[in-house]
């Protein structure tokens, strides 16, 4: 049974859509019509039997009269019946009547009982009220009534048994219930081919969107699936998502294809810088301190390379730690951390660093990471601060949110920077940046390890010489999951 039942549900899931909703619609349809049906046929069946109680009621209620009831005993009289026909008519027509006294017994039964082979067993009700049943007799469908009789007291007196057959009312509902199955069969299938062709053509556009979706390969992103605005459905829905997600994906290409090509340009100039000193180097015997001069600033050249190279590393670690589940870290105590580090630095340029850190504050992170954005956001403010110049570092909780203020009296920067400010590899054209070693990836790493974990970053500047700010702001832990 398990495989049979296994078969058909395998089958089913290879049906197309189409295929399943015009199954579904035929199943429902069906269903609904076979119930409708059932009632229709018993209403129409209680109905017939109600109409064919009503005739037995009648050829009783002719009886009636012919009917002695003021002796000890009952007696009929049909000398003067006018329907003795209905009482002499063949089997299949006829009409039966015995009548039997309150005990029971057997008073008189109509002469077409004669002719009858098999007899008509009934048990007599034993409430004193109208009661009526059906039954087979000589092999054909019955109807029997009992009347019950009483004198002109109101006394009961016995029973008035009238029978009759009713096989033309069965010929009638066979016919009927034959007609139904034919209806709901003929429905049901009209009901199938009418759902797929309806599915079919709904579906279209899903079809439609199939075949705009294999076009597109990596090579041709900015291709997109058509919309019909005119029609706004869940279709329509569905296309616009894709859309959407075919948005996201382009610039995601398009970012990864410009930073491949910036990183590879970025590497490329120590690279041709260290080849150029060591081809210099062999042209001719250099002396000692030449050798050591030149070996000193491929050395550069290869720090810079490293810290570049661990800052990519950083960013795509950073884009894939999501993986991991952040925990709560206490941010104040890696901000105080950071600034003490600093410190030295700071004092070597008679820079002045000032903090003002609200204690116990949590976020939930990565701990290295968040002293990563801290230690980066802290080095430029002191590497782009002139001599005896102030920086000051403030964390405060404000609005269910762990915020730091990074102020300093540095270079600055005009608004055409600023919107650049955390594109990767991108660097100001002051001169006082120009001058500094540093890759263009520090900020943009910053950024994205702070939306990472739900935050956000902000840099304000009145303009070269003037200063920056920089704020950043983390959601809370409060016990809540990021």
């Amino acid at each position: 049974m398990s495989s049979i039942v296994s078969s058909i549900t395998s089958f089913f899931d290879r049906l197309s859509i189409s295929k399943k909703l015009a199954f579904w619609y035929g199943l429902s349809l069906f269903v609904m019509l076979s119930l409708f049906g059932y009632f229709l046929y018993e209403s129409y069946h209680q109905s017939i039997h109600h109409n064919y109680d009503r005739h037995l009621r009648f050829e009783a209620e002719q009886l009636l009269p012919h009917i002695n009831t003021s002796g000890d005993t009952l007696a009929i009289d049909l000398s003067g019946y006018s329907r003795n026909a209905a009482l002499k008519s063949g089997v299949e027509y006829g009409t039966y009547v015995r009548l039997y006294n309150q005990n029971g017994q057997l008073i008189y039964r109509s002469p077409n009982f004669i002719d009858v082979d098999q007899p008509l067993e009934t048990e007599i009700p034993n409430e004193t009220e109208e009661y009526s049943f059906s039954s087979q007799w000589q092999d054909l469908p019955a109807r029997t009534l009992f009347y019950p009789i009483h004198d002109s007291g109101g006394t009961f007196c016995g029973w008035l048994e009238v029978t009759g057959f009713e096989w033309t009312l069965h010929e009638e509902l066979n016919r009927f219930r034959r007609y139904l199955l034919v209806l709901i069969a003929i429905s049901v299938a009209f009901s199938i081919l009418g759902g797929y062709w309806l599915s079919r053509r709904a579906l279209t556009p899903v079809a439609s969107i199939n075949e705009a979706a294999k076009s597109i390969t990596a090579t041709d992103l900015d291709k997109r699936i058509p919309v019909n605005y005119q029609v706004k459905d869940e279709l329509t829905d569905l296309a616009e998502t894709f859309n959407m997600m075919l948005n996201r994906l382009q610039k995601g290409f398009e970012r990864e294809k410009r930073f491949t090509s910036d990183a590879a340009h970025e590497l490329m100039t120590p690279l041709s810088s260290m080849r150029s000193d060591a081809e210099i180097m062999l042209r001719k015997p250099r002396s000692k301190e030449e050798y050591q001069e030149t070996i000193e600033r491929m050395l550069k050249e290869v720090q810079k390379m490293s810290e570049m190279v661990h800052l990519l590393l950083q960013l795509s670690r950073v884009e894939s730690v999501h993986r991991s589940k952040p925990e709560k870290v206490c941010i104040s105590r890696i901000t105080e951390a950071v600034a003490d580090q600093h410190q030295e630095s700071a004092q070597a340029k008679n820079i002045s660093i000032q903090t003002q850190i609200d204690p116990d504050l949590q976020v939930r992170a990565h701990g290295a990471y968040i002293e990563e954005v801290i230690n980066n956001l802290m080095e430029n403010a002191v590497k782009y601060t002139p001599e005896g110049g102030q920086v000051k570092l403030q964390l405060q909780r404000s609005s269910g949110k762990a915020v730091i203020h990074l102020n300093d009296t540095g270079i600055g920067f005009e608004e055409e920077t600023k919107k650049h400010l955390f594109e990767r590899f991108y660097r100001a054209n002051e001169s006082e940046v120009q001058q500094q070693s540093g890759s263009g990836l520090g900020l943009p790493l910053v950024k994205a390890i702070i939306e990472l974990y739900g935050g956000k970053i902000r840099a304000y500047s009145e303009g070269e010489g003037k200063g920056s700010t920089f704020v950043v702001e983390l959601p809370l832990a409060d016990g809540k999951e990021i």
